[in-house]
């Protein structure tokens, strides 16, 4: 059965096992969130059509067992799995704010504009991204409270915004693959450019 859209990750096929005796949504919830790892639940709901109750008692469940944990970025309730997939790498701590961001259109979208294209004004952005100014200095300010993107004056102009550390958003984006989308999202485009 599938569970979802995107590529498997490397080693994908030697993956944690679930709990021994794990209902079928277990399994296709934890496998999910080994792909995906950051997803948060509204996209979970969404991709793989689980009922709510039936997915609070998994993810409580495979979170007691020591399989996934849920933490609180901006808002969204993001999973991640505890183990690593196969040879795969665990999701650092200090990196599942990130990923957790990058699995959200608009936020994924700033910070590919500001990593593939360098610092960039707010209509840029705006443009780039598709939201409005006021929604874009939203989560330029939510992004920069995480100490992931900065705000500098520019001599010839308004201020520029700018990823802080560019090289740890591209390994991330490399990483963890983006989730399909059913339209056409010309970041996951860009980033798939962005893979070796």
């Amino acid at each position: 059965m599938s569970v979802g859209p995107g590529p498997d990750p490397p080693d994908a096929e030697v993956s944690p096992a679930p709990p021994e005796g794990a209902a079928p949504w277990a399994a296709v919830l934890l496998r999910f969130v080994q792909q995906f790892p950051g997803v948060h639940l509204r996209e979970i709901l969404r991709r793989l059509r689980i009922p709510p109750g039936t997915l609070d008692y998994h993810l409580r469940r495979l979170s007691r067992q020591g399989f996934l944990e849920t933490r609180d970025v901006g808002g969204h309730r993001c999973v991640f799995p505890c183990r690593p997939i196969g040879a795969g790498w665990p999701v650092l701590e200090k990196d599942q704010v990130l990923l957790a961001l990058l699995r959200r259109r608009v936020p994924r979208a700033i910070l590919l504009h500001l990593t593939y294209f360098g610092p960039a004004t707010g209509r840029e952005l705006s443009d780039s991204a598709g939201v409005s100014s006021a929604l874009l200095l939203y989560y330029v300010e939510r992004l920069e409270s995480w100490g992931l993107v900065e705000r500098v004056p520019s001599p010839a102009g308004p201020r520029k915004a700018k990823v802080v550390d560019p090289l740890r958003v591209r390994d991330i984006l490399l990483r963890h693959p983006p989730l399909k989308e059913r339209f056409e999202d010309r970041w996951i485009t860009l980033w798939e450019r962005m893979r070796p």
